[in-house]
């Protein structure tokens, strides 16, 4: 298989990326003590908290899946919006940022719907991802400020930085929801200075990024998405936190930070969906490091202890994805070579 030059060097950036983060997530940490703990843990906790995650919080994505494609057509199969979210989540594990693409096309299929419609409440879904995990972040940063600030000094002044961004992030978002048109006014003045094609890709994505957001005009459904949405939050909240038994996070560690209750776990999920933005396969790496680094130094929980949740707790979500993917794509008779034809549209 001929590879572009781009797609060869995303690859080379991704193992890179992924090599760095699990070097620093397992540098000087007691391996023999690690491996200890893997042994002896009971997965019980574990893996009733990721199913919690994979298919309790994929269900309510499909839900709200649908919401959102109401405007385009109602009454779309639960059944195939399920299987389309498993499958684009598997395929991102595999192949980053490919489910993004892939589910627009395979629901497209299934439904018989514009994949240029279905992609469009693909990016409305990640934006309304963005604004929850933007007030997550914000929440965090008010209720962890002096824990913070106390495990890491220097960072008083990125939390400023952080929380002005995350103010302007929601604001601008606002106004592309009350001012459409001269939100993208604003893009095409800032978007001529690009080079053409580059110039015509990001204003279409843009003008479908407004016309996804039309849906959220309406009252009814506006309030069922952010109902979704939350209930999202709380699925992957509650899977987080689960774990923590399997791993005594809750009853044992050093000093007397240790893990108490989902306001801890929530700092921890939020912390984690910044490693999702890193792109490393299934962000293997970064998911490990920021475990770690969160657990270890915020609630003074053991090195092992903490990279012993972070990588069981991948490793079972990663097995859960494949496997629930890989039924939903043979009983849908997909083909990988499909699968690569629309990555590369």
């Amino acid at each position: 298989m001929n590879l572009s030059r781009g797609r060869k060097l995303n690859i080379v950036i991704s193992t890179l990326l992924l090599a760095l983060f699990l070097y620093l997530a397992f540098r000087n940490v007691n391996l023999d003590e690690l491996l200890n703990i893997l042994k002896t843990t009971n997965y019980l906790y574990v893996f009733i908290g990721m199913s919690i995650g994979v298919f309790g919080g994929s269900a309510i994505r499909a839900v709200r899946w649908g919401v959102l494609m109401e405007p385009i057509k109602k009454d779309i199969s639960f059944k195939n919006l399920f299987a389309t979210t498993i499958i684009g989540y598997m395929m991102n594990n595999l192949f980053p940022r490919s489910g993004e693409v892939v589910r627009p096309y395979m629901l497209g299929k299934q439904e018989n719907i514009s994949r240029a419609s279905a992609f469009a409440t693909i990016i409305v879904e990640r934006i309304i991802d963005t604004v929850m995990f933007l007030l997550m972040f914000g929440i965090a940063l008010i209720y962890f400020k002096d824990k913070i600030t106390d495990a890491i000094p220097s960072i008083g002044s990125a939390v400023i930085i952080l929380s002005s961004a995350i103010f302007l992030m929601l604001a601008w978002i606002l106004f592309m929801l009350i001012k459409p048109d001269k939100s993208l006014a604003i893009v095409k003045y800032f978007t001529k200075f690009l080079p053409a094609k580059l110039h015509e890709k990001v204003d279409n994505i843009f003008d479908s990024l407004l016309n996804g957001f039309e849906v959220l005009k309406k009252p009814s459904l506006f309030f069922r998405i952010a109902l979704y949405s939350i209930l999202i939050w709380i699925f992957y909240l509650v899977s987080t936190y689960i774990p923590f038994y399997s791993f005594n996070i809750l009853t044992t560690g050093e000093g007397t930070s240790v893990i108490r209750g989902l306001w801890d776990a929530n700092l921890l999920l939020v912390l984690i969906n910044v490693a999702m933005f890193i792109p490393s396969p299934a962000a293997t790496g970064p998911y490990h490091y920021i475990c770690k680094v969160t657990l270890v130094n915020m609630f003074m929980v053991s090195e092992p202890a903490a990279l012993g949740y972070g990588t069981a707790t991948h490793a079972m979500s990663f097995l859960l994805f494949l496997v629930a993917g890989l039924i939903f794509f043979i009983k849908y008779n997909y083909k990988f070579s499909d699968i690569k034809r629309q990555s590369a549209a």
